[in-house]
């Protein structure tokens, strides 16, 4: 079982979005809509894991997702770039 997935190069579809299974949360670069170009990084957050346990940190680029976890441990930052 996985928790965190970290998509490099995923389909997407016409609409400009990937496909997974219900039990993931998609997360995309937070410059999807105001760039024009096709994102090349994508991350996946498991559903079992709380959403008020992480959040997305904002970077200026479409090929790079930035996620924060906290908790216990205090804060761990998961960088996906292309």
């Amino acid at each position: 079982e996985w928790d965190v997935i970290a998509l490099q190069e995923p389909t997407i579809d016409n609409k400009g979005n990937t496909r997974v299974t219900h039990d993931w949360h998609v997360v995309y670069p937070t410059h999807r809509y105001t760039h024009p170009k096709r994102s090349r990084a994508v991350t996946l957050i498991n559903k079992r894991i709380n959403t008020n346990s992480w959040r997305q940190l904002p970077f200026p680029s479409t090929d790079v997702v930035i996620i924060q976890f906290s908790g216990a441990f205090s804060k761990m930052t998961l960088f996906n770039i292309y």
